[in-house]
C-alpha cells in the first residue's frame, strides 16, 4: 500500500494531482490510498503521526499563512524514510529549502507543464518504493528482514493470533494482522482468501477446479475462496 498525502489550498491542483497519481498507480496494480487536505490542519498532523507505511507526502510551498517548508521539516522530527515533494509558484525559494535539511526528493513549479513534471517525479517515487526489497519484522524477539521477491504467502490464524510468513526459503510467525502487515508490503501483493495474502510474481499457475494456488518453486496453498478468484485469475493473467 502506498499513502499519498497531499495538501494545497487549490482545489484545482489537487484534483490534478489526485488523476495524475491514478495514471500513475493504473499501470502498477498496487494499493493505493490519497489523502487529500486544504490545510495544514489537526488531521494533517494525525497523518504525520500515523503509523501507515510508504508516505509521499506532496506539498505546496504555502498554505493558509503556513510554510510547507516547516511542515516537511515537522515530518522528519518523526520521519526520515517518507518522500516529500513541494509544489510552488515561488520558485525563488527553491535554495532555502534545500538549505532547510529536509530531505526534499523535488521542488516542482506550478507553472511551465508542471503537470507533466509531477507525473514523471511520481512515477520515479512509486518506482523507489517498488523496489525497496525488504520487509522487517520481529519473529521469536529477532528483527528480520525479508526480501519482498522471496515472499510466497502470508496467512493469518485466528485460533492463535499469528501470522505466518512462508517465502521460497523458510517460513517466519509473528504476532500481528494481515491489515497491518499489508500495509508494509511492496510489490503485486492481494488478497485470495480472507485470512491469505500472496505475491502475485511467485505464482506459477492455479488450480481453479480445487481452488489452489501453486508458485513457481511448487510450493502450493489451498487458501483461494470463491470471492477472490475472479480477480487473482486477473492479476494472474496480466
Amino acid at each position: 500500500m502506498i499513502n499519498f498525502i497531499i495538501c494545497d489550498d487549490e482545489k484545482e491542483i489537487t484534483n490534478i494531482v489526485k488523476n495524475i497519481i491514478t495514471k500513475v498507480m493504473f499501470k502498477t496494480n498496487i494499493e493505493y490510498k490519497t489523502h487529500i487536505f486544504n490545510s495544514y490542519d489537526k488531521e494533517f498532523n494525525n497523518i504525520i503521526n500515523s503509523n501507515i507505511e510508504n508516505k509521499i507526502y506532496i506539498l505546496d510551498i504555502e498554505v493558509k499563512d503556513q510554510s510547507g517548508i516547516e511542515i516537511a521539516k515537522k515530518i522528519r522530527i518523526k520521519d526520515w524514510n517518507s518522500i516529500i515533494l513541494v509544489l510552488t509558484a515561488h520558485f525563488e525559494l527553491e535554495s532555502i529549502a534545500y538549505k532547510s535539511k529536509i530531505l526534499l526528493f523535488d521542488f516542482i513549479s506550478k507553472f511551465d507543464l508542471y503537470d507533466k513534471e509531477i507525473y514523471n517525479t511520481i512515477n520515479i517515487c512509486v518506482n523507489k518504493l517498488i523496489n525497496s526489497d525488504k520487509l522487517t519484522i520481529k519473529s521469536d524477539r529477532k528483527l528480520e528482514q525479508i526480501d519482498f521477491d522471496n515472499i510466497l504467502y502470508i496467512t493469518f490464524n485466528s485460533y492463535d493470533r499469528k501470522l505466518k510468513i512462508v517465502t521460497k526459503s523458510k517460513e517466519y510467525e509473528l504476532y500481528s494482522s494481515l491489515k497491518q502487515i499489508k500495509e508494509k508490503l511492496k510489490g503485486n501483493f492481494i488478497y485470495t482468501h480472507r485470512s491469505c495474502i500472496v505475491n502475485v510474481a511467485n505464482i506459477k499457475t492455479l488450480d481453479t477446479a480445487n481452488r489452489i494456488i501453486i508458485f513457481n518453486n511448487g510450493v502450493k496453498t489451498d487458501l483461494l475462496s470463491r470471492r477472490y478468484t475472479k480477480v487473482v485469475k486477473e492479476h494472474v493473467n496480466n
